[in-house]
């Protein structure tokens, strides 16, 4: 959670499209954890949220499946 919490203040806790490299963006694990405690259990938002995360342990899922047969393939050879 303190990692979390470090690239929410490193990052400008912006919630806006950046336009280039430069500008401030916010994390969606930070997303999550500024907006989850002030959101109603069962809303919109609360599902949206709990969408990203979802999807965030998806993605974190298939990287991690993914080096895993990597490193057994090189094992292998």
């Amino acid at each position: 959670f303190g990692e979390t919490m470090a690239v929410l203040m490193a990052s400008g806790h912006a919630i806006n499209i950046p336009d280039s490299v430069f500008d401030s963006v916010r994390a969606l694990t930070a997303t999550i954890a500024a907006e989850l405690g002030e959101t109603a259990v069962g809303s919109d938002h609360y599902g949206a949220l709990f969408t990203l995360g979802i999807f965030l342990f998806i993605i974190t899922f298939i990287i991690n499946l993914t080096a895993d047969l990597v490193v057994r393939g090189i094992r292998k050879k």
